[in-house]
């Protein structure tokens, strides 16, 4: 059920005036009470209390709406967003707030970019105080970020709102959590359902939330961190962050939370003296370059060679997937001559051949690490995928069970399962630790080539995979359900990759062209054009800037993924391009063709 302007909530003493907008359980109204001063209620969605999966949870839903809802308006603090009433309507649990005129900081650094030290300081100590009385009431606020941070109009005040997810805790113990978060400012032990809970959750999103105050960009997600991906520090990309502040920033996120200050307060000590607040209303700085909310924000560029510093061979026929392993020492190849070659990064050495796949039609198109680099997946053409110890070489096991070509393969971000996209039109999800299919993805049609790609995003709740039938779909992982198709290739869709902070999805295509799509709404933002045949793969760097490409073409292509340019082509394989993958660290690109050989490309 909506409510429609108008209608009136609890005796009349709230009036609708219109819907401001819905998250995943929760939806918000604009209201008035009797005095005429305006209000936020907020309750839950209906389509959430009714949904199959939560109508056995019902009351539990409610009861802790109202009991989060009572917990905050405990919370009486000038920069928390305050709770005036707490009531039923229909039989909905209801809350209702001040409401704030202004804009959150989200949007304030999107459009006028990063802020200055001094004015970012101000604001975080501001949230870090109310923070402080939130968990002196026993709640932890677990979506703190800057769009859940409003600015007061025409004043230097942070107000936090949205506590959403605000849950209980006591400190150390191990409680069940639902797994709600925002990439990017969610710290590792977020992700998991079952864990120890305790300040340092709310101090990690602290400190990311300076982080993006100040560079204007989004901290690279948890997940992505923990298969060695290198986050890089504040000050690496605003040079006028200060030391102290940028060294309180890196501890307040290191990803073992022992690691972190414990508290909101220890935190704060260590960014320095307190902030003076201005005597007029602040305004953002135009030091830093405006921020596409798709798009990291672009640094100051430094003119760069890539040139190629190795060449490796060995395999006989084309060379159809490459990986490093996380820690980007090694390498691993998979080729049409139905062999798996491991590669030592720095000389070219090959250490080992893995053999096992057979058959007329037996050639390796996809091999993948998992996040710890102990095993190795493989796909074939022989329908087969096989798991491989990667110190020993051993196989493992097989898995079974496509009809066609396996086309893809790519673990989860925690490693348990694995992805696996065929020519059969169908993606399959394994148990990784048995070998066990947990289910299979339909929706795919047509008959060229079937599923080309797979990829997790970062966080491992979505999956996107691209068809021969031209489409990409966008699935949920946990249920298997479709939840978009991005129509817009008019050729099949060879490659799809997440960027590191999982917003956008880029896509290369068989109509020589990328686009990049915003995965929230599906929407094509931009279409990179310039290659003169297909695309065959794509990769994101780590730090989301820039996009490389292989093709048909026989180039590899480097691309600005903010304004579409192209910046590099690189030139050397003698035949087409069919895999490109960037190390963990972005220093290399290791790219194979069809022409047998691997090339392992640096810049200066």
């Amino acid at each position: 059920m909506v409510w429609n302007p108008g209608q009136q909530l609890f005796g009349s003493r709230y009036i609708i005036e219109r819907k401001l907008g819905e998250g995943g359980v929760g939806i918000t109204y604009l209201a008035k009470n009797r005095r005429g001063e305006l209000r936020v209620i907020k309750t839950l969605r209906e389509q959430i209390l009714n949904h199959p999966q939560w109508i056995p949870h019902q009351d539990k839903l409610r009861h802790d709406f109202r009991d989060e809802a009572l917990r905050l308006a405990l919370c009486r603090h000038p920069h928390i967003v305050q709770v005036e009433n707490v009531f039923d309507e229909d039989n909905l649990p209801c809350m209702a707030m001040e409401y704030i005129e202004g804009e959150d900081l989200g949007k304030q650094i999107t459009e006028k970019g990063a802020l200055p030290e001094a004015e970012a300081l101000l604001y975080i100590r501001q949230i870090g105080d109310a923070l402080t009385v939130v968990h002196d009431r026993g709640l932890l606020h677990r979506d703190l970020k800057p769009s859940n941070i409003m600015m007061r109009a025409g004043k230097p005040e942070a107000v936090l709102i949205d506590f959403g997810l605000a849950r209980q805790f006591i400190s150390g113990a191990v409680q069940q959590h639902t797994e709600s978060l925002t990439p990017g400012y969610a710290p590792p032990e977020q992700y998991a359902p079952d864990a120890e809970r305790g300040e340092y959750i709310d101090v990690y999103a602290l400190a990311a939330t300076l982080y993006s105050l100040l560079t204007g960009q989004l901290p690279m997600p948890a997940p992505a961190r923990l298969q060695n991906f290198t986050m890089r520090s504040p000050k690496d990309l605003n040079s006028s962050v200060s030391d102290r502040v940028n060294e309180a920033i890196m501890k307040g996120m290191a990803l073992n939370y022992k690691f972190r200050p414990q508290s909101v307060q220890e935190w704060l000590d260590l960014l320095g003296a307190e902030i003076v607040p201005p005597t007029k209303p602040v305004t953002s700085s135009p030091y830093l370059p405006i921020q596409n909310p798709k798009f990291p924000t672009p640094v100051v560029a430094v003119p760069e060679i890539w040139e190629c510093v190795n060449t490796f061979t060995g395999h006989s026929k084309a060379v159809e997937f490459i990986a490093f392993s996380p820690n980007g020492q090694i390498l691993a190849s998979g080729s049409d001559d139905k062999t798996i070659k491991i590669w030592e990064v720095q000389t070219g050495r090959e250490i080992t051949t893995l053999r096992g796949h057979s058959g007329w039609w037996a050639g390796v198109r996809a091999v993948a690490f998992s996040p710890d680099g102990q095993i190795l997946a493989s796909g074939s053409e022989d329908t087969t995928i096989k798991i491989w110890e990667v110190q020993t070489g051993k196989e493992i096991r097989t898995l079974t069970g496509h009809s066609n070509f396996v086309n893809s393969v790519v673990f989860s971000p925690d490693g348990r399962t694995l992805a696996s996209g065929g020519g059969d039109n169908t993606i399959k999800i394994w148990e990784v630790q048995t070998g066990k299919e947990i289910r299979t993805l339909t929706g795919h049609s047509g008959w060229m080539n079937g599923v080309n790609s797979v990829v997790f995003s970062p966080d491992g709740r979505t999956l996107a995979s691209g068809g021969g039938d031209k489409t990409i779909k966008i699935w949920e992982v946990q249920t298997g359900k479709e939840i978009r198709t991005l129509t817009g290739h008019s050729g099949s869709a060879n490659s799809v990759v997440f960027s590191p902070d999982g917003r956008t999805l880029a896509s290369g295509g068989g109509d020589k062209t990328i686009k990049i799509w915003e995965v929230q709404t599906g929407k094509e933002i931009r279409t990179l054009n310039g290659d003169s045949y297909w695309v065959g793969s794509i990769v994101f760097s780590t730090d989301g800037r820039t996009l490389a490409s292989g093709g048909g073409d026989k180039t590899i292509k480097i691309w600005e993924v903010q304004t579409g340019k192209e910046i590099h082509t690189l030139t050397g394989h003698s035949d087409s391009v069919i895999s490109v993958v960037f190390s963990p660290d972005g220093r290399t690109l290791a790219s194979g063709s069809r022409d047998k050989t691997i090339k392992i490309w640096q810049r200066s």
